[in-house]
């Protein structure tokens, strides 16, 4: 083995080694260009979609000659020769006196005075291009044995080019599979959330979370529809600051993306707002805050809008078609989950208003006691706010203070309408109000999770209440809240055996029971509240 021809293994070598395709055919192109004494050489790669070679890498033209070969695509259904190559995988010359009509005729001035040997690139049977290498018509032709070391030569690479492609197509499909997979793992964990919840919150801020991490956008807007206006339910805003006019419960000013959205119920894409002139104030809004990419999607259920998905970006044409796709689907659950909590809400709220009335009839049977299921309805509620409890369970301690004495509505009416305080003997059916409460609500299944604190809110702490005698922290934690606003609104309310106590009497008779009547941090929490409400005592 010569040393030159040593070098040229090595070199080829060398090339195989690269790890991309634009190193590979650069290589590759020196390579020839230096070794079989060409005047330039050319690499044009198949593109699979269009079956056209296009040129990837040329070495040895002049600059001013370069704009000749870059656009040059050769069709190889329109040029036989290259049909012919590809179909019999054999390499051609062609000489500069033979005039090609595909070329321009500054192209075919050019190489006139060149011979031209073309040889096809192939894998496992497969073409993936063509190698062009010119030599002066001065030289010797290509002989066998030059066409040996270039076919051997432009195999190898080939091979190279193969693998890297055949790696970064998996890499590509790896990625892709991960986002698919990550799209509908979103999508599993925004059904899981309409399915164990029917809070509006909770699902809208499950699907913005979502939305944020599959996406990578840096604003979420969830717009809902309302006598043909957008009303602001969310907005949530990653290292940009949400503009005021898409704050919680503002109503968005038309034209927008937005509204064009609400209008037409397709979804809309905006790659670069910055570049639009005379935009409307919200898209103008989120221009100003940095907002490049926008796109807007219909929230669509049961054939009709019920809002807007809006979507921002600080880096612009952001969003791709796989995004839209994916924002579609999680929009199409959002619509169908918001549709059905605001139903749930609306049967919830007829449901609420009918109990209250019967709540209100009850306290109705006397003056005395007139309003006083819902006043503790709203103190039991701001206690539990006050303790940091979770909206859930704000509206579940509301409930039971609503419907704590219920029960009474089996109790002689005659107790209930006593201008005096009871007797000893008097107390007994009273008592039965707890259970009588929950044997008139427990058939309702949604109230199922109320019925411990109806039962038990006069239980004390020391363990000398009633029904069951419960102590400490084995009374619910809702009864313990009832128990100190139903013992409120009694003392600040006028009987006929007693006056009214002031708020501020009131408070030391709680903290005066606390630990042995009253829960103390109960107390404590509620007691701190009014004061900073009442200020301080006169």
């Amino acid at each position: 083995m010569t040393y030159k021809m040593h070098k040229i293994i090595e070199k080829r070598e060398q090339i195989t080694r690269l790890g991309s395709v634009d190193e590979v055919v650069k290589g590759l192109s020196l390579l020839l260009k230096r070794t079989v004494k060409s005047r330039w050489a050319a690499i044009y790669l198949l593109d699979n979609e269009r079956r056209h070679f296009l040129p990837a890498r040329i070495s040895g033209i002049p600059r001013n000659q370069l704009h000749l070969f870059r656009n040059l695509a050769l069709n190889p259904g329109e040029i036989p020769f290259l049909g012919s190559m590809i179909n019999k995988k054999q390499h051609l010359i062609i000489t500069g006196a033979k005039r090609l009509d595909f070329l321009t005729p500054e192209l075919n001035k050019l190489l006139q005075h060149l011979t031209l040997l073309v040889l096809p690139m192939v894998v496992r049977n497969q073409v993936i291009g063509a190698v062009v290498v010119s030599r002066s018509s001065s030289y010797p032709p290509f002989n066998e044995k030059e066409i040996a070391v270039i076919r051997e030569t432009v195999a190898h690479s080939a091979l190279a080019i193969s693998h890297i492609r055949l790696f970064d197509e998996s890499l590509d499909m790896a990625v892709e599979m991960g986002r698919r997979v990550d799209v509908i793992l979103t999508l599993d964990e925004i059904n899981k959330a309409i399915s164990s919840s029917l809070s509006p919150t909770t699902i809208i801020e499950t699907a913005m979370e979502h939305i944020e991490r599959i996406i990578q956008c840096e604003l979420v807007v969830v717009l809902e529809e309302k006598e043909g206006e957008l009303v602001v339910l969310a907005a949530r805003g990653r290292d940009i600051t949400v503009p005021p006019s898409i704050h919680q419960g503002g109503i968005l000013s038309g034209p927008s993306l937005a509204h064009e959205v609400l209008d037409t119920w397709k979804s809309s894409y905006l790659p670069a707002l910055s570049a639009i002139p005379g935009l409307g104030a919200v898209d103008s809004a989120l221009a100003s805050a940095g907002i490049q990419s926008a796109m807007a999607i219909p929230l669509v259920s049961k054939e009709a809008i019920r809002g807007v998905l809006l979507l921002g970006d600080t880096s612009i044409g952001q969003f791709v078609k796989e995004d839209a796709f994916t924002i579609e689907k999680i929009a199409g659950q959002l619509a169908v989950a918001l549709d059905n909590a605001r139903h749930f809400q609306e049967m919830r709220s007829l449901f609420i208003n009918t109990v209250a009335s019967l709540a209100n009839a009850i306290d109705a049977k006397s003056p005395w006691t007139k309003g006083h299921s819902e006043r503790v309805m709203e103190i039991s509620a701001t206690i539990a706010r006050e303790l940091g409890l979770t909206d859930e369970l704000v509206e579940k301690v509301r409930l039971c203070g609503l419907l704590h004495d219920i029960g009474k509505i089996g109790i002689i009416e005659a107790l209930l309408e006593k201008p005096e305080q009871l007797s000893e003997d008097e107390f007994p059916p009273m008592r039965l109000h707890p259970g009588k409460g929950v044997a008139i609500l427990a058939p309702i299944e949604q109230l199922h999770d109320m019925l411990p604190g109806i039962l038990y809110h006069h239980e004390r702490m020391d363990g000398t209440g009633y029904p069951e005698g419960l102590q400490g922290s084995l009374i619910p934690l809702e009864a313990r809240i009832i128990a100190v606003a139903d013992s409120f609104d009694a003392m600040v309310s006028d009987r006929p055996y007693k006056a009214a106590l002031t708020p501020h009497q009131a408070i030391r008779e709680l903290e005066r029971e606390a630990g042995t009547h009253f829960d103390a941090r109960v107390v404590a929490c509620f007691c701190d509240h009014l004061r900073r409400k009442l200020g301080p005592e006169a």
